[in-house]
């Protein structure tokens, strides 16, 4: 197998190391390859759906980074055809929460949540989608 190699803020490290001791793992990169053939996964699930959805988009940060917020909203505003509401909240101290509730073409909702998923700061991104049949 090729190697490759990635960097991890420490913080995520130890999440890793936690879950790899948790769920029994022989090595770090079994974890990694899992967590990748899941995100493969959804991402080819995803690739294929057509039509007018719904979704609610989960969208975490931390708080200190004042320009991922920014940048959110930038993208909100670029995407407003498809966006029916949003809220943002604090998580305690260190993070916030954003979360998105669209309705449109499923495509246009992908290529929204892949452009969330691109922003530097952004810890995580979650969604459901649901078709919306007329």
């Amino acid at each position: 197998m090729p190697i490759v190699s990635i960097s991890l803020t420490p913080e995520l490290l130890s999440k890793l190391e936690r879950i790899i001791r948790e769920r029994g793992y022989s090595s770090r990169s079994e974890a990694i390859r899992e967590a990748i053939r899941d995100y493969l996964s959804d991402y080819e699930l995803n690739r294929f759906k057509k039509g007018k959805v719904t979704a609610t988009i989960t969208v975490i940060s931390q708080h200190e980074r004042h320009d991922v917020d920014e940048r959110l909203m930038r993208l909100r505003h670029e995407h407003n055809e498809i966006i029916s509401g949003d809220m943002h909240v604090h998580l305690g101290k260190t993070y916030c929460l954003e979360i998105f509730i669209t309705e449109g073409e499923a495509e246009e909702v992908l290529n929204f949540i892949g452009r969330i998923r691109a922003l530097r700061g952004v810890q995580q991104v979650k969604y459901t989608m649901v078709p919306i049949t007329v």
